[in-house]
């Protein structure tokens, strides 16, 4: 028997066991690696995160929604993209788009027609106001009367006769600007915000859209938000007749660092407010809540406001 290769046989079987022990050693350590590596990343994402100052916010409204406008980010939303209609809100497109096509010393007058639209704030037919003081007027008090009649003098730059031709024609501009603000979703119907008898509502929005509207604002014509600020304005029209317009966000005294506000109730609607906050070193956020009660919005963005303040002495 030629026992000259039993040596060599033996040295490759040692060189194969000592190979596969080397692999399972090296298979030992990367799946240790891998293992520490996703418990560090884990740690590491769960360690540190300090849990949402919204995470338990009790809210009445059925949407709402908290957005930074210096970073367009959503830091808080529930049912944001849901459509609701959106009342007296509307009446912020309104001014917006009139601000687009008349000069803010535009002579109002105040029509006949303006006067049959619901509520009563105390306009008079025939009086006449600067387009700045009647807006401020119009957003502090909510007044159906104002915003129709300056509805009514931005439509007649179409040279259209006819009070209800000219009213569509303002509409169809609100629209326009609607899609241009990034409104895409959003329509209306009224320059006010009512509710028609036919029942559908004014104008229909979103928590979310509604949010681009008020962050235009405030970039483009921050100027109309300022009145809204207070309880209460005094205002004389160029008719000499003195008016006091009281704010329908009874609630601006509880919110810290208010910047804007504008409320809207009507039955299709229920209760809502956008308002806007100035968080600090320039980082404002706009706050809306939708489809709450006359009360319950006031309590809804008081709230949001106040975790709004919580989620920036976070850190964020």
């Amino acid at each position: 028997m030629n026992n000259n290769n039993y040596p060599k046989t033996l040295g490759n079987r040692q060189l194969l066991n000592l190979g596969l022990l080397l692999l399972l050693f090296l298979s030992v350590i990367f799946l240790f690696s891998l293992y520490s590596s996703r418990t560090i990343r884990h740690y590491e994402n769960t360690k540190f995160t300090s849990p949402s100052p919204f995470e338990n916010i009790e809210l009445e409204a059925v949407s709402a929604l908290v957005y930074d406008i210096k970073n367009k980010k959503i830091i808080f939303e529930r049912n944001a993209y849901e459509m609701r209609p959106l009342a007296s809100i509307t009446k912020v497109l309104s001014v917006i788009t009139a601000l687009d096509l008349l000069p803010k010393e535009t002579i109002v007058k105040i029509d006949k027609n303006s006067l049959l639209e619901e509520g009563d704030t105390g306009l008079y037919k025939d009086e006449k106001w600067k387009l700045s003081d009647l807006i401020d007027y119009s957003l502090t008090a909510s007044s159906n009367d104002g915003i129709s009649a300056i509805a009514a003098s931005a439509g007649a730059l179409s040279g259209l006769n006819n009070y209800q031709d000219r009213e569509r024609d303002f509409v169809d501009k609100m629209n326009s600007k609607a899609r241009q603000i990034g409104m895409s979703n959003s329509y209306f119907i009224n320059a006010t915000g009512l509710d028609l008898k036919d029942g559908r509502s004014g104008g229909y929005s979103n928590a979310y859209e509604t949010a681009l509207l008020l962050a235009y604002a405030l970039e483009r014509y921050p100027e109309i938000l300022e009145s809204t600020t207070h309880s209460s304005i005094d205002i004389a029209s160029l008719s000499n007749i003195r008016h006091k317009a009281s704010n329908t966000n009874n609630g601006i005294r509880n919110i810290s660092g208010l910047v804007g506000s504008k409320t809207g109730f009507t039955e299709m609607a229920g209760g809502n407010l956008a308002i806007i906050i100035d968080g600090g070193l320039g980082r404002p956020f706009v706050i809306v809540a939708l489809g709450s009660s006359i009360e319950g919005r006031i309590n809804d963005v008081t709230s949001m406001a106040q975790k709004t303040f919580e989620y920036l002495a976070g850190g964020n």
